[in-house]
């Protein structure tokens, strides 16, 4: 068991360095924890993510992680159609790397 988690950590620090999507996905625990929580939503805006992560995460920082994942091409903003001041966002552009690094992680695990 304690082999898996060193096979893991191996895993994210190569990820750490590398200079594709990987490495803004996990650049930090927090663009970790949005992106995780944007590519598992259905449709889910600034505000829902400052709610769900419960003020452990400034306003500013999410703020900034999805700037800077709409600038890189990473994360898509969609402005809703009813409700002009709602900006949803998503992930479609990372759904290949992140379904990927998953079923890597679940090969470790089995």
């Amino acid at each position: 068991m304690k082999s898996k988690f060193v096979k893991i950590a191996g895993d994210l620090v190569d990820h750490v360095n590398d200079t594709g999507e990987l490495s803004f996905i996990f650049k930090t625990k927090v663009h970790v924890i949005i992106i995780f929580y944007i590519y598992g939503s259905e449709k889910i805006t600034f505000e829902n993510l400052c709610k769900i992560t419960k003020s452990t995460v400034s306003r500013t920082t999410i703020q900034s992680i999805l700037l800077e994942g709409v600038k890189l091409g990473y994360l898509k903003k969609t402005i809703d159609k009813d409700d002009r001041r709602k900006k949803y966002y998503s992930c479609e552009f990372l759904k290949p790397i992140l379904e990927k690094w998953h079923n890597q992680q679940q090969k470790i695990f089995n």
